[in-house]
């Protein structure tokens, strides 16, 4: 490693972004403060839960601003994800999901001030029901039903049969739970489309008449308490439905201004552009963690082949390759974080309300994700997918250290992994995203060049072109099937289904040239000319990484030689040598503040650290 150097204020406001360092620390303090008994003790999850929300809502500003703050939001998302994966998934569902839905889509929130006073100050655990186990793609077929009763102005909430049972992180006996459940709404026998509704699932001594929650279910990649839910005939007053700017008059009639169904879904389902929003913030700080830890451990550890006893790992080539690979591409994806909490921001202070709007206007087809707000599903997609593999492959890098629990790796992993399905089904995102790009009339086919030859390899700008030019020829090839097929009279599944794969390859070619994008528009704001030095060759490097991961496609669409593939190591070798001199500058910026207990996989000393964090039995003098 080289010596240290002060890393530039510039850096990290790029990684970190512009919530105050105190306030950071001081939320870091809140979620892993818990003084209980074991944290993975599954009969203490629930009281570690609340303990954890309590101290939040002591530390955040009130809810009504924290959720209307990307930055403050996406700070307490990547927060919370590197402290601890599993506490990430019970704040986002009680804030960005349970909080914001009522907030957003209540009548009146006065109706319901006791239970947003309950969730505000961390009395209640928020919990969001929207999946049902018995189908694929759920959402665009909910069956859970709120009938209307005139007669009492209530609604009756049921699950018609076991596959609408919703799945959730909820627990029979987690204290109490508050949730928002969405819900087919019937009046007088007409299906008026799918609504949110508030309902008090448990209290201290469990579930609340009407509702049935099954025994634990395990989910080992994010450990939490999971379980099945159905609603028996709940009686729900009016004013527990989210009912949006849509009313159910004293006649009974019902009125919605929203009176295409696909577009009341897309604003019942509106909180997913929080999540996006924010998700790929929290991804990106666990990718720096990962690489930062991976990094410094290979530097540290001493390999002993025949080749070089006792050298760092680090010196071998194809550890740098994996690792320096590793970091640029979490420096990438902090700039796709960035982009999509600004994206998301846009949304929001733009003309009109995005949320009255019902989001993007695409049609649905595979899944309502893409049509709720296609660019920030798609950062969604992009990051969980990109962290997913690059945590496993830093635990790789690291041997049998990688996988132990107490180094983080594995945790980061499983909840990336996890969040491939969570949170929108990334395949289905890239599926419908594909599609609606082959749809749009003129989309990309105007200039299928290759990069410009003036544009050599070692330039940050030569991804963005190779990027932009193969989704410019897939979105031709996938235009022209398309058209070929419907010209024959096809429709629906038999006009796409053999269209898939080349749909799921735009998706992702999509996807990809956001994420070039995002991290070029990065370094072109960038005025310091020592940390440009640095941020180039590693923007370069992710490029590299990028371009030798996804080589087969891009050969196949003729965007990329076999000589510039060929080329690809030998670059690699080159930016390695470029970013050595800045190692320490990168690392100490992308690093997380610090979790206690410490990770000892980053330590100078690993055995000694991971000796340290573990308690020891020993022989005891008498006994036999």
């Amino acid at each position: 490693m080289t010596s240290p150097t002060d890393p530039p204020a510039e850096l990290g406001r790029i990684v970190n972004g512009p919530v105050p360092a105190e306030l950071r620390d001081r939320l870091m303090a809140a979620l892993t403060a818990y003084a209980g008994p074991v944290a993975g003790d599954p009969a203490h999850r629930g009281h570690r839960a609340r303990q954890t929300l309590r101290r939040l809502a002591e530390t955040l500003p009130p809810a009504q601003e924290t959720l209307h703050d990307p930055d403050l939001l996406a700070t307490l998302s990547a927060c919370a994800a590197v402290a601890d994966p599993p506490m990430y998934m019970t704040t986002l569902s009680h804030y960005t999901l349970c909080l914001r839905s009522i907030i957003s889509l209540a009548g009146d929130t006065k109706e319901l001030q006791p239970q947003l006073d309950a969730l505000e100050e961390g009395r209640s655990k928020g919990v969001y029901l929207v999946t049902e186990v018995g189908d694929a793609d759920s959402h665009l077929g909910i069956r859970t039903t709120a009938r209307f009763d005139s007669e009492r102005r209530e609604f009756i909430l049921t699950t018609p049969d076991p596959g609408a049972m919703k799945f959730s992180g909820v627990s029979a006996l987690g204290g109490p739970q508050t949730a928002v459940v969405c819900a087919r709404v019937q009046v007088a026998g007409a299906d008026c489309g799918v609504f949110s509704f508030t309902v008090d699932l448990c209290d201290e001594q469990g579930p609340m008449p009407g509702v049935s929650i099954s025994s634990r279910l395990d989910v080992s990649s994010l450990p939490l308490d999971y379980a099945l839910v159905r609603f028996e005939d709940l009686r729900l007053p009016y004013e527990r439905w989210l009912r949006d700017n849509a009313r159910i008059d004293e006649t009974g009639g019902f009125h919605d201004p929203l009176d295409d169904p696909d577009a009341r879904l897309r604003r019942t389902l509106c909180v997913g552009q929080a999540l996006w929003g924010t998700l790929p913030t929290a991804m990106a700080a666990m990718a720096r963690e990962c690489s930062v830890l991976a990094l410094r451990h290979s530097t540290h550890r001493r390999a002993h082949g025949r080749l070089a006893p006792g050298s760092p790992v680090l010196t071998y080539t194809t550890q740098r390759h994996a690792l320096l690979g590793a970091l640029a591409e979490a420096f990438a994806l902090t700039c796709v974080g960035n982009t999509a909490r600004d994206t998301w921001w846009r949304s929001m202070s733009g003309p009109g309300d995005p949320l009255r709007e019902g989001g993007t206007p695409t049609g649905m087809t595979f899944s309502p994700w893409a049509a709720v707000d296609r660019p920030l599903a798609v950062y969604k997609a992009l990051s969980a997918r990109a962290v997913a593999r690059l945590a496993a492959e830093c635990q790789h890098r690291c041997g049998f250290a990688g996988f132990l629990g107490v180094n983080r790796l594995a945790a980061y992993q499983g909840f990336a992994h996890a969040f491939d399905s969570a949170g929108g089904d990334s395949q289905l995102i890239l599926l419908d995203a594909g599609r609606s790009l082959a749809e749009e009339p003129g989309h990309g086919v105007t200039d299928a060049a290759p990069p410009p030859p003036d544009i050599t390899v070692h330039d940050p700008a030569w991804w963005p072109a190779v990027t932009r030019a193969q989704e410019k020829r897939l979105t031709a090839a996938l235009r022209k099937g398309l058209h070929e097929r419907a010209s024959l009279g096809l429709r629906g599944l038999e006009l796409w289904n053999p269209l898939l794969d080349g749909a799921r390859e735009l998706g992702e070619a999509h996807a990809s040239r956001l994420a070039a994008e995002s991290l070029s528009h990065t370094l072109d704001t960038v005025r310091d000319p020592h940390l440009l030095a640095a941020l180039r060759p590693l923007a370069s490097m992710y490029g590299a990484v990028e371009a030798r991961r996804l080589s087969g496609g891009l050969l196949s669409t003729g965007v990329l030689s076999t000589e510039t593939v060929r080329a690809l190591p030998t670059l690699m070798d080159q930016l390695c040598d470029r970013l050595m001199p800045y190692l320490h500058m990168l690392e100490v910026s992308m690093a997380s503040a610090r979790t206690r207990p410490a990770i000892p996989l980053g330590a100078p000393d690993y055995a000694r650290a991971l000796t340290d964090c573990l308690s020891w039995h020993t022989h005891r003098k008498g006994s036999s």
